[in-house]
């Protein structure tokens, strides 16, 4: 697995990416995406333009059908730390939730119906589980 960095934030995030690298050292696929990490105006922007959605969101994965690259996942970072509070856990829980959501959309797994919705959060919910990273 590769997974690429990209920060358009003031933020320092070292520890985000050593954190998410060991969230995806666990994941069997071979494939690379990028992660980008943004503000909550930038992913309002970017949700009314590729969503027509004129409000903010926490990720947006942009799927890619190159070889093994697959895509980019939009993380915003303000809207992360804003939902570490109101879920009561840390950033870094809510960070790694985000990036797996996001790698699992680029798979092309959905959330349209509650059987799809099901089925992703427990694949979500492995992946975070083997890097120790369980809701509490």
């Amino acid at each position: 697995m590769k997974v690429n960095f990209y920060n358009e934030t003031k933020e320092d995030i070292k520890k985000l990416k050593k954190l998410l690298k060991d969230v995806f050292k666990n994941v069997k696929e071979h494939y690379e995406f990028n992660v980008i990490f943004v503000s909550n105006e930038k992913i309002k922007t970017l949700n009314k333009m590729y969503r027509d959605i004129d409000k903010e969101t926490d990720v947006l994965s942009f799927p890619d059908s190159d070889d093994n690259y697959i895509g980019d996942i939009f993380i915003s970072l303000d809207k992360a730390k804003e939902q570490a509070k109101d879920y009561n856990h840390s950033l870094s829980r809510e960070i790694s939730f985000l990036t797996v959501h996001g790698y699992l959309h680029l798979l092309g797994y959905d959330h349209k119906d509650e059987l799809e919705e099901r089925k992703m959060h427990a694949l979500t919910e492995s992946i975070l589980a083997k890097a120790g990273l369980e809701r509490t």
